[in-house]
C-alpha cells in the first residue's frame, strides 16, 4: 500500500467514526435535536471534524473519486468552524440525517474498497 492510499483509507475510517457519532446524536429525532443545543453544537463538531478528515484524504485520491462533492464537505467544515452563529438548525439536521448517511456509505462501499 503507498502513502497515499494509506493516508486515503486512514482518514475516511476516521471520518466514519464521527459519522457513527453522529448517528447516535440523530436518534432522538428532529425535535429533540432541535430542542437540544449541546447535541446541536456536538453535530457541529462532527461536521467540522468530517471537513478536516476528508481535507486529509489526498487530493489525487479525491480526484479518482469525484463522484462526492469534496469541495463543499470542506466547505461545510469552514462554515461550521466560521460561521457557527449562521448556522441554520433545520440544514444541519438535514446533513447529519441525509448526506452525513450518503457521506459514511461511500466511503465505507466505494473509497476504502476502491484505493
Amino acid at each position: 500500500m503507498n502513502v497515499e492510499t494509506h493516508k486515503a483509507r486512514d482518514a475516511a475510517t476516521r471520518v466514519i467514526a464521527v459519522c457513527d457519532v453522529i448517528a447516535q446524536i440523530v436518534t432522538g429525532g428532529k425535535d429533540s435535536f432541535l430542542a437540544d443545543v449541546q447535541a446541536q453544537w456536538a453535530a457541529e463538531m462532527g461536521l467540522i471534524r468530517i471537513g478536516e478528515g476528508v481535507a486529509k484524504i489526498p487530493v489525487a485520491i479525491r480526484e479518482r473519486f469525484a463522484e462526492q462533492p469534496w469541495r463543499q464537505i470542506i466547505d461545510m467544515r469552514n462554515f461550521a468552524a466560521h460561521q457557527y452563529d449562521d448556522l441554520d438548525p433545520h440544514r444541519v439536521w438535514r446533513t447529519l440525517t441525509v448526506d452525513v448517511p450518503r457521506l459514511r456509505a461511500y466511503l465505507a462501499e466505494v473509497l476504502i474498497p476502491g484505493v
